[in-house]
């Protein structure tokens, strides 16, 4: 009787497998559009990538301030690892510099380019960046060897995903002494170039456990495409990110020469900021993947090959609002 019951039970699986289904043929809600669309980096992010960057760059290397040993230690570390993920004539720019000291350095930035398939290149660029030396005093393991493992994992992320836009991934040098290595990256920039770029996204320690919220920083405290951007991806992959008013870090030259640009940093500022404190025990992976998620989103909703029928796409992301927050630092 048993053997009898479970072949009946066999047959009507095999009937029910054979049997078509139909699936409603509306258009999935939001939230599910949201994740479809944001799915190509959310789930390629790996945060333990990020972090394996940090532990390199603030244990391994150490301190890294410009013109240093460690400095070339971290751009030989930087052009090995672009390398690796596919990026061909990785570009290592050196620039000489008068510090705040009046100490003339030598130091360095490390471009790598995703170019778009040529019959889907709309001709503009994207610059997303973070600096990669620290203050003489510290590891930098959130200052900003946070940002650069982010860079690092998105170029990675970003390296076999077809675009409509140029992404130049940039690791600017002296950004503790000034400024420096954006200044001269803006200044090499032609005409055309500056014209085409119409975004930039900076990482500037995006770790700390023990600093505040994430904000988005513009130079003149109004919004931008940047800012809109980023605020509408972390509504989809986390929370509605506010923005605010700061100068400060390598956005600033970007906004200077008329490109829309914002700085992504966690404030209030964590206590060991600029000390020989600022080690990776006080990272957090959490906060890590968040900005990593929000940052790969933003940009990729505006360099995804298909971005001229986003208004009509059911996977379309929606502008969002959000709101000023006073600076907190």
């Amino acid at each position: 009787m048993k053997r009898m019951k479970l072949s009946a039970l066999w047959m009507m699986i095999m009937m029910l497998a054979a049997t078509p289904v139909f699936v409603s043929a509306e258009a999935p809600s939001n939230g599910q559009s949201d994740q479809a669309f944001d799915n190509k980096m959310v789930k390629r992010m790996k945060v333990d990538n990020i972090y394996e960057h940090i532990s390199y760059l603030s244990e391994e290397i150490g301190s890294r301030p410009a013109g240093s040993e460690g400095e070339q230690q971290t751009v030989d570390y930087l052009v090995d690892q672009l390398e690796s993920y596919g990026y061909e004539g990785v570009k290592v720019e050196e620039f000489t510099a008068t510090t705040w000291y009046g100490e003339d350095i030598t130091s360095y930035n490390v471009e790598a380019v995703k170019e778009p398939k040529k019959n889907h290149d709309t001709g503009q660029q994207i610059v997303i960046g973070a600096h990669h030396d620290s203050v003489p005093n510290g590891p930098g393991a959130n200052d900003d060897a946070s940002g650069t493992g982010a860079l690092l994992e998105l170029a990675r992320v970003f390296a076999n995903t077809p675009t409509d836009t140029t992404i130049k991934f940039v690791a600017f040098g002296a950004e503790e002494n000034g400024l420096l290595g954006s200044q001269e990256y803006v200044e090499a920039m032609s005409e055309e170039e500056i014209s085409n770029t119409v975004a930039m996204f900076q990482l500037d320690m995006v770790g700390s456990a023990d600093a505040g919220d994430l904000v988005m920083f513009t130079a003149d405290g109004e919004q931008n495409v940047v800012t809109d951007l980023g605020a509408a991806a972390g509504s989809r992959v986390s929370e509605t990110v506010p923005y605010s008013e700061l100068g400060r870090s390598d956005h600033v030259a970007f906004h200077e020469a008329g490109i829309p640009a914002a700085l992504f940093i966690h404030t209030p500022l964590e206590p060991w900021y600029h000390t020989d404190e600022d080690l990776i025990q006080y990272i957090s992976k959490e906060k890590l993947k968040d900005v990593g998620n929000i940052i790969g989103a933003a940009a990729y909703q505006i360099a995804r090959k298909d971005t001229p029928a986003l208004e009509r796409a059911n996977v379309a992301p929606e502008p969002v609002e959000y709101e000023y927050e006073p600076p907190q630092l």
